[in-house]
C-alpha cells in the first residue's frame, strides 16, 4: 500500500506509477502520521478542485489524474478523505480511526514480511 522507497523507484521505472515522490511523501505522512498536507493535497483530499489546481506545483498538475486514481485503489479508508469534515476527523484521529488504520497496515505489513 505504502510502498518503500525502492519499491517506488521499481515501480517508477516500470511505468505503473507518475505521482511525484515529494507528493508520496506528504500522502504518506497524512495518512500514517496525521500530518497536515499542503495546499494541494488538502484541496485533493478535500475534493476541493479548485483549491488543488491553483496550488499545485507543475508535477502536480500532470499527476492530478494519477493521484486520485491512487487514492481510489489503494483500499484507504473513505473516511480518511473526500471532505474537509473527514480530513479534520484524520488529522485529529477522531475515535482512533488513523491509529486504527496504521495498526492494520503495520500488522499486514509484518505478516508479509514473515512470510518472505
Amino acid at each position: 500500500m505504502f510502498p518503500n522507497k525502492n519499491e517506488m523507484d521499481i515501480r517508477r521505472q516500470l511505468g505503473e506509477i507518475s505521482i511525484p515522490e515529494h507528493t508520496m511523501e506528504a500522502l504518506d505522512n497524512y495518512f500514517l502520521k496525521g500530518w497536515q498536507p499542503g495546499g494541494f493535497l488538502s484541496g485533493i483530499l478535500t475534493n476541493n478542485l479548485y483549491g488543488a489546481v491553483s496550488s499545485a506545483d507543475i508535477a502536480n498538475r500532470h499527476a492530478i489524474y494519477e493521484i486520485t486514481k491512487w487514492l481510489t485503489t489503494e483500499r484507504l479508508p473513505s473516511h480518511s478523505f473526500g471532505s474537509e469534515e473527514k480530513v479534520r476527523h484524520w488529522l485529529n484521529d477522531t475515535d482512533g480511526i488513523r491509529t486504527k488504520f496504521v495498526e492494520k497496515i503495520e500488522k499486514e505489513y509484518i505478516w508479509k514480511t514473515l512470510k518472505g
